[in-house]
């Protein structure tokens, strides 16, 4: 039930205003004017309906606060709701974002372990080939000084 100006004019017509000489009226007309035609004096108010009117007024003021509180509520829930589940989604995709980082970083390491591997095979070569060069060079220097011998002689000749 939701409180008005309604509820206000009806409890103010429920009560007559005081005459000026502080004695009841049956009228709301002041003294000395004609009472409107068609309208009945309004009945004097005990104070238990007083009470209970004021009481209704309360309710339903309490009421509509209520109803308008619950809607704000729901309203947060909501919110906190659509936030829950944005945080969910962004949670999922920081957690994917690292499972594919693990992957291309073990990717990364398994390629620098072969690079590693091969390097070190290179290098294996590489000092075979050094190896053979060394002892190869000095015979091959002993074979091109021999040539060249060999060539000066018959050119001698």
């Amino acid at each position: 039930m939701a409180y008005n100006q309604q509820d206000d004019d009806i409890s103010q017509m429920d009560q007559a205003p005081p005459s000026p000489g502080g004695m009841p009226s049956s009228s709301y007309a002041p003294s000395g004017y004609p009472e409107p035609q068609g309208m009945a004096p309004a009945p004097a108010m005990d104070s238990g309906a007083m009470y209970e009117r004021m009481e209704e007024i309360a309710e339903s003021l309490i009421d509509e606060k209520w109803d308008q509180l619950i809607a704000e509520v729901k309203k947060i829930i909501e919110w906190k709701e659509r936030v829950e589940e944005k945080q969910r989604l962004l949670i999922n995709d920081v957690q994917k974002l690292k499972d594919d980082f693990k992957v291309l970083h073990q990717g990364v390491l398994g390629k620098l372990d072969d690079y590693d591997a091969r390097m070190r095979d290179v290098g294996t070569e590489l000092g075979a080939v050094g190896k053979v060069f060394k002892d190869v060079i000095p015979e091959f220097v002993e074979n091109v000084k021999e040539l060249s011998h060999m060539t000066g002689r018959m050119k001698k000749k």
